[in-house]
């Protein structure tokens, strides 16, 4: 390819290039397109003011020749021409080889420019040579991807009907996109798990008598690849895009309430939840105190502003029962002037669960059977704990957990340490199941159970146990 450029005063007040082409169509696949972060206020239309960032590069596919004269057209889409704009072409050759007269278009507001591409006596262009049209001011008008196409034709009249059937050459090609430059999410990996709730210390420490957990782990981060500014050199950041971003967390707090001689007082210090992102994220420092804190909600405002990690943490007062369940968190950025950046979706970080016990008997007869059936439970810990059951039918389809104290006959859920409950009527448990389960019933082919018992206790046993009609001997599975 002839790469010698030519640069021209093409019409009064416009300006040329003396530089290379950012944006080169001449190869495949075409390199050079701009991309933007999605973070910029586009929206009503951003004017981007470079030099050469935009300039693109083609080849002129079609002679022209000694005394000829052909059409060059420019179309851009999702951008118009920007205020001020200086538009100038460039071909390949020496001073005099081309004369080329701005035609059509080419102002403020315009998408499109028209050159007329004229050979003097003796001189010609080259379909290998390169055009380069300079656009050193654009402004959006489509956000998601900006594109350029150029076409080369006969005569005016067919560059100004601009119908592609009856061009000469024609190339299209990438100008500029955009693409989202910063990111909010839960850190996937090297985040420190939670802690377990202690059954055995009454659910209110974590395993190891610890009174600290992380409660999840949101990764604020910056993107290797895209997202330029508005000036076309500075890669946007969350530095950049936000000032500083609130965060509020909803889940159970209760256990981190204050304690008045020792007893839970029903108010909450802002320190008992905080925010750790010394690098290790192991809550063993606090870095942002909730600025308010609730039995559900922990805020934080203006902290978060740079890319990092951040673990979120708890410490609760020894004395609360901590509660099974999960944390989310919403993290909403202040943007910066120029800047739109969305409050992210509620991002699940994390579940508190016990180190309970639970045991499953493989066989329980029919509730309305010939033979009368029960299970005994018994727990095998030095602590007292809520016991929960479950029935599945060998269709395999599930009843739920039901409480202890909803089987007829039992007055409480907790089983103290140590202690069995007495015998449960298969009756009694499959009453229980069909409450919380209306449709729950036997198997299609069988009518026996499996039964799964579950305790808030470090050690569990049950059995199942079958009677004669006679009432005079009995079974064990």
């Amino acid at each position: 390819m002839n790469k010698k450029l030519l640069s021209l005063a093409v019409a009064a007040g416009l300006a040329s290039s003396s530089a290379m082409a950012v944006v080169d169509l001449t190869v495949t696949p075409a390199t050079g397109a701009v991309v933007y972060a999605s973070e910029l206020t586009i929206g009503t239309g951003l004017s981007l003011t470079h030099a050469t960032l935009h300039d693109t590069t083609v080849v002129a596919g079609f002679a022209v020749t000694e005394a000829d004269t052909r059409y060059a057209r420019f179309d851009l889409t999702g951008a118009v021409l920007g205020a001020g704009a200086g538009i100038g072409i460039t071909s390949g050759g020496v001073v005099t080889d081309i004369v080329e007269t701005l035609s059509s278009g080419g102002t403020a507001g315009d998408s499109f420019v028209i050159y007329s591409l004229a050979a003097a006596a003796t001189k010609s262009l080259a379909t290998t040579s390169d055009i380069t049209l300079t656009l050193p001011a654009l402004t959006i008008t489509t956000p998601a991807s900006m594109s350029i196409t150029y076409t080369m034709y006969a005569d005016a009249a067919a560059a100004v009907a601009n119908v592609a059937s009856t061009a000469l050459a024609t190339t299209t090609g990438s100008l500029a996109s955009n693409a989202a430059a910063t990111s909010v999410a839960n850190l996937a990996t090297g985040a420190v798990a939670p802690g377990i709730i202690d059954v055995t210390d009454s659910a209110k420490t974590f395993v190891g008598s610890v009174v600290t957990t992380t409660l999840g782990t949101i990764s604020l981060a910056d993107s290797a690849t895209a997202g330029l500014a508005a000036d076309g050199a500075t890669d946007v950041t969350h530095a950049v895009a936000t000032d500083a971003g609130t965060l509020v967390v909803t889940g159970d707090f209760s256990a981190a309430q204050d304690l008045t001689l020792l007893v839970p007082d029903g108010t909450y210090t802002g320190a008992s939840v905080f925010i750790d992102h010394t690098g290790t994220f192991d809550c063993d420092g606090s870095d942002h105190a909730a600025t308010t804190l609730t039995a559900t909600t922990a805020s934080f405002a203006a902290v978060m502003g740079t890319a990092d990690s951040y673990a979120l943490c708890m410490t609760v007062n020894g004395v609360s029962t901590i509660s099974e369940g999960s944390y989310s968190a919403v993290y909403t950025p202040t943007a910066v002037a120029g800047y739109t950046v969305a409050a992210s979706t509620t991002l699940t970080t994390a579940t508190l669960a016990k180190n309970g016990s639970s045991t499953t008997l493989d066989l329980a007869l029919s509730p309305t059977g010939a033979y009368p059936s029960f299970i005994r439970i018994s727990n095998t810990a030095a602590v007292a704990g809520d016991v929960t059951i479950t029935l599945i039918n060998d269709d395999g389809v599930s009843s739920g957990a039901f409480t202890l104290a909803s089987v007829a006959g039992q007055t409480t859920s907790v089983l103290a340490a140590g202690a069995s409950t007495s015998l449960l009527k298969m009756s009694d448990l499959m009453a229980a199941a069909v409450v919380l389960s209306p449709t729950f019933a036997v198997g299609t082919n069988s009518n026996k159970f499996r039964v799964t018992v579950d305790g808030e206790f470090g050690s569990i046993a049950a059995q199942s146990i079958s009677t004669s009609i006679d009432g005079n001997s009995f079974s064990t599975f």
